[in-house]
Protein backbone atom coordinates (compact mmCIF):
# COMPACT_ATOMS: atom_id res chain seq x y z
CA UNK A 1 0.00 0.00 0.00
CA UNK A 2 1.57 3.21 -0.77
CA UNK A 3 1.89 6.05 1.84
CA UNK A 4 0.90 9.36 1.82
CA UNK A 5 3.96 11.88 2.07
CA UNK A 6 1.90 14.02 3.76
CA UNK A 7 0.31 11.46 6.62
CA UNK A 8 4.14 10.50 7.02
CA UNK A 9 5.19 14.99 7.47
CA UNK A 10 2.49 14.35 10.09
CA UNK A 11 3.88 11.37 11.99
CA UNK A 12 7.44 12.36 11.74
CA UNK A 13 6.42 15.52 13.12
CA UNK A 14 4.57 14.49 15.91
CA UNK A 15 7.64 12.75 16.91
CA UNK A 16 9.48 15.47 16.68
CA UNK A 17 7.53 18.03 18.91
CA UNK A 18 7.30 15.45 21.58
CA UNK A 19 10.41 13.72 21.72
CA UNK A 20 13.47 15.82 20.07
CA UNK A 21 13.01 18.96 19.12
CA UNK A 22 13.75 20.15 22.92
CA UNK A 23 17.63 19.42 22.42
CA UNK A 24 19.67 18.31 25.10
CA UNK A 25 19.04 16.30 28.68
CA UNK A 26 19.13 17.59 32.01
CA UNK A 27 18.46 16.09 35.43
CA UNK A 28 16.51 17.83 37.39
CA UNK A 29 15.79 16.56 41.49
CA UNK A 30 12.52 16.68 43.05
CA UNK A 31 12.16 17.18 46.68
CA UNK A 32 9.16 17.23 48.46
CA UNK A 33 7.75 17.26 52.14
CA UNK A 34 4.64 15.47 52.67
CA UNK A 35 2.38 15.91 55.95
CA UNK A 36 3.25 13.72 58.46
CA UNK A 37 1.60 10.44 59.15
CA UNK A 38 -0.53 11.41 55.35
CA UNK A 39 1.10 8.36 53.38
CA UNK A 40 -1.70 5.81 53.64
CA UNK A 41 -0.33 2.65 54.26
CA UNK A 42 0.96 0.21 51.05
CA UNK A 43 0.94 3.77 48.65
CA UNK A 44 3.76 5.51 47.49
CA UNK A 45 4.98 9.40 46.64
CA UNK A 46 4.62 9.89 42.47
CA UNK A 47 5.55 12.78 40.54
CA UNK A 48 3.41 13.05 37.91
CA UNK A 49 3.35 15.97 34.87
CA UNK A 50 3.54 16.88 31.17
CA UNK A 51 7.23 14.99 31.09
CA UNK A 52 5.53 11.25 31.57
CA UNK A 53 1.80 12.42 29.99
CA UNK A 54 0.68 12.88 33.94
CA UNK A 55 0.43 9.31 34.41
CA UNK A 56 -0.30 9.63 38.17
CA UNK A 57 0.82 6.14 38.54
CA UNK A 58 4.25 6.01 36.26
CA UNK A 59 6.13 3.09 38.55
CA UNK A 60 9.77 4.85 36.91
CA UNK A 61 8.41 8.51 38.94
CA UNK A 62 8.15 6.49 42.29
CA UNK A 63 9.81 8.78 44.84
CA UNK A 64 11.82 7.33 47.08
CA UNK A 65 11.86 7.74 51.23
CA UNK A 66 14.98 9.75 51.91
CA UNK A 67 13.98 11.02 55.36
CA UNK A 68 11.33 12.07 57.70
CA UNK A 69 8.17 12.99 55.51
CA UNK A 70 10.77 13.51 52.81
CA UNK A 71 10.89 11.95 49.43
CA UNK A 72 12.94 12.66 46.49
CA UNK A 73 14.05 11.84 42.60
CA UNK A 74 15.85 12.86 39.89
CA UNK A 75 14.44 12.55 36.59
CA UNK A 76 15.51 13.10 32.84
CA UNK A 77 13.62 16.24 31.04
CA UNK A 78 14.67 18.74 28.20
CA UNK A 79 16.55 21.30 29.39
CA UNK A 80 15.38 24.72 28.73
CA UNK A 81 11.47 23.41 28.54
CA UNK A 82 8.80 24.47 30.80
CA UNK A 83 7.19 21.69 32.40
CA UNK A 84 3.82 21.65 34.69
CA UNK A 85 3.34 18.62 37.54
CA UNK A 86 1.57 17.75 40.79
CA UNK A 87 2.71 15.24 43.64
CA UNK A 88 -0.03 11.79 43.88
CA UNK A 89 -0.40 9.02 45.87
CA UNK A 90 -0.77 6.54 42.18
CA UNK A 91 -3.89 8.54 41.46
CA UNK A 92 -5.94 11.48 40.91
CA UNK A 93 -8.46 10.80 43.97
CA UNK A 94 -4.98 11.20 46.05
CA UNK A 95 -3.80 13.97 44.38
CA UNK A 96 -2.24 17.40 46.19
CA UNK A 97 -4.31 19.77 47.64
CA UNK A 98 -4.50 23.11 49.59
CA UNK A 99 -4.73 22.97 53.07
CA UNK A 100 -8.56 24.41 53.08
CA UNK A 101 -8.73 21.55 50.38
CA UNK A 102 -9.21 23.48 47.22
CA UNK A 103 -7.62 22.15 44.19
CA UNK A 104 -4.73 23.65 42.66
CA UNK A 105 -3.07 25.03 39.87
CA UNK A 106 -0.10 22.55 38.30
CA UNK A 107 3.05 23.29 40.08
CA UNK A 108 5.56 24.98 37.19
CA UNK A 109 9.50 24.71 36.36
CA UNK A 110 12.04 25.58 33.78
CA UNK A 111 14.42 22.60 33.28
CA UNK A 112 18.21 22.59 33.65
CA UNK A 113 20.64 20.65 34.21
CA UNK A 114 21.49 20.01 38.08
CA UNK A 115 18.38 21.88 39.33
CA UNK A 116 16.99 21.26 42.55
CA UNK A 117 13.15 21.86 43.06
CA UNK A 118 11.90 21.93 47.26
CA UNK A 119 8.40 21.62 47.57
CA UNK A 120 5.50 21.16 50.15
CA UNK A 121 2.36 19.43 50.00
CA UNK A 122 0.00 20.92 52.40
CA UNK A 123 -2.30 18.22 52.32
CA UNK A 124 -4.06 15.20 50.05
CA UNK A 125 -7.64 14.49 48.52
CA UNK A 126 -9.58 12.34 49.81
CA UNK A 127 -8.71 8.57 49.77
CA UNK A 128 -11.67 5.92 49.05
CA UNK A 129 -11.48 3.20 51.29
CA UNK A 130 -8.04 1.02 50.44
CA UNK A 131 -8.94 -2.08 47.85
CA UNK A 132 -6.69 -5.26 48.53
CA UNK A 133 -5.98 -5.61 44.78
CA UNK A 134 -4.91 -9.72 44.02
CA UNK A 135 -1.24 -10.12 44.34
CA UNK A 136 -1.26 -12.55 41.40
CA UNK A 137 -1.23 -8.91 39.68
CA UNK A 138 1.56 -7.55 41.78
CA UNK A 139 4.68 -6.24 39.23
CA UNK A 140 7.71 -7.79 41.00
CA UNK A 141 10.84 -5.55 41.43
CA UNK A 142 12.74 -7.45 38.62
CA UNK A 143 10.02 -6.79 36.50
CA UNK A 144 10.12 -2.80 36.81
CA UNK A 145 13.55 -3.31 36.76
CA UNK A 146 13.27 -4.86 33.06
CA UNK A 147 10.38 -2.24 32.55
CA UNK A 148 12.43 0.68 33.56
CA UNK A 149 15.62 -1.10 31.03
CA UNK A 150 13.73 -1.35 28.02
CA UNK A 151 12.05 1.72 27.99
CA UNK A 152 15.86 3.63 28.67
CA UNK A 153 17.38 1.27 25.82
CA UNK A 154 13.99 2.44 23.05
CA UNK A 155 14.89 6.19 24.69
CA UNK A 156 18.58 5.54 23.55
CA UNK A 157 18.00 4.39 20.46
CA UNK A 158 15.82 6.56 19.13
CA UNK A 159 18.06 9.55 20.03
CA UNK A 160 21.08 7.90 17.96
CA UNK A 161 18.59 7.33 14.97
CA UNK A 162 16.74 10.74 15.26
CA UNK A 163 20.01 13.23 15.84
CA UNK A 164 19.44 15.08 12.57
CA UNK A 165 15.67 14.56 12.63
CA UNK A 166 14.65 18.00 13.32
CA UNK A 167 16.88 19.28 10.56
CA UNK A 168 15.63 17.06 7.88
CA UNK A 169 12.35 17.78 8.88
CA UNK A 170 13.24 21.48 8.56
CA UNK A 171 15.06 20.96 5.13
CA UNK A 172 12.34 18.75 3.87
CA UNK A 173 9.56 21.68 4.66
CA UNK A 174 11.83 24.44 3.28
CA UNK A 175 11.71 22.61 -0.31
CA UNK A 176 8.10 21.79 -0.12
CA UNK A 177 6.86 25.55 0.33
CA UNK A 178 9.27 26.78 -2.15
CA UNK A 179 8.50 28.07 -5.46
CA UNK A 180 9.60 25.10 -7.71
CA UNK A 181 10.65 22.26 -5.29
CA UNK A 182 13.33 20.39 -5.95
CA UNK A 183 11.42 16.76 -6.55
CA UNK A 184 15.06 15.05 -6.41
CA UNK A 185 15.54 16.19 -2.94
CA UNK A 186 11.86 15.73 -2.35
CA UNK A 187 12.15 11.93 -2.89
CA UNK A 188 15.39 12.18 -1.12
CA UNK A 189 14.11 13.34 2.34
CA UNK A 190 11.18 11.20 1.71
CA UNK A 191 13.09 8.35 2.12
CA UNK A 192 14.78 9.59 4.83
CA UNK A 193 11.65 10.59 6.56
CA UNK A 194 10.21 7.15 6.06
CA UNK A 195 13.32 5.75 7.18
CA UNK A 196 13.23 7.16 10.98
CA UNK A 197 9.38 6.65 11.05
CA UNK A 198 9.99 2.74 10.06
CA UNK A 199 12.51 2.55 12.72
CA UNK A 200 10.43 4.15 15.15
CA UNK A 201 7.68 1.86 14.57
CA UNK A 202 9.79 -0.84 14.64
CA UNK A 203 11.63 -0.29 18.02
CA UNK A 204 7.80 0.14 19.71
CA UNK A 205 6.51 -2.90 18.31
CA UNK A 206 9.97 -4.74 19.56
CA UNK A 207 9.60 -2.96 23.04
CA UNK A 208 6.18 -3.76 23.31
CA UNK A 209 6.84 -7.75 22.18
CA UNK A 210 9.93 -7.72 24.93
CA UNK A 211 7.69 -6.44 27.77
CA UNK A 212 4.59 -8.91 26.87
CA UNK A 213 7.11 -11.38 27.49
CA UNK A 214 8.02 -10.58 30.90
CA UNK A 215 4.26 -10.83 32.07
CA UNK A 216 2.24 -13.67 33.93
CA UNK A 217 -0.64 -14.82 32.56
CA UNK A 218 -2.75 -13.05 34.38
CA UNK A 219 -1.25 -9.95 34.40
CA UNK A 220 -1.39 -9.97 30.29
CA UNK A 221 -5.03 -10.84 31.03
CA UNK A 222 -5.69 -7.78 33.18
CA UNK A 223 -3.43 -5.21 31.13
CA UNK A 224 -5.60 -6.64 28.38
CA UNK A 225 -8.51 -5.75 29.60
CA UNK A 226 -7.56 -2.09 30.00
CA UNK A 227 -6.69 -1.73 26.47
CA UNK A 228 -9.85 -3.51 25.40
CA UNK A 229 -11.74 -0.45 27.09
CA UNK A 230 -12.90 2.27 25.20
CA UNK A 231 -10.53 5.73 24.59
CA UNK A 232 -7.45 3.38 25.68
CA UNK A 233 -4.74 5.08 24.63
CA UNK A 234 -2.79 2.11 23.49
CA UNK A 235 0.34 3.07 25.83
CA UNK A 236 1.39 -0.41 26.83
CA UNK A 237 3.55 1.07 29.68
CA UNK A 238 0.99 3.58 30.97
CA UNK A 239 -1.66 0.45 30.86
CA UNK A 240 0.68 -1.67 32.58
CA UNK A 241 1.25 0.93 35.77
CA UNK A 242 -2.67 1.38 35.80
CA UNK A 243 -3.90 -2.57 35.82
CA UNK A 244 -0.95 -3.90 38.03
CA UNK A 245 0.33 -3.29 41.39
CA UNK A 246 3.46 -2.20 42.15
CA UNK A 247 5.28 -4.22 45.02
CA UNK A 248 4.53 -2.71 48.54
CA UNK A 249 7.25 -0.53 50.51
Amino acid sequence: MKRSPDLLYCVFFLLICFNYSFGQTAAVKFDVKIPSESLQKGNSIFLAGSFNCWNPHDSLYIMKNVGDDLFSIIIPVFDGKKYEYKYTQGDWNSVEISSNGKSIDNRQMIAHDGLVIKDTVSKWNSLPPAVQKDTALTLTKEQINKLSKIKEEMGKKLESKMNNANDLLKKAIKNMLSEKPDMKMREKYHNEIVSKVDFALQLAADAMWKVSSMLTPAQKKAVLEELNKPNSSGDIFGLMTKALSLPQN
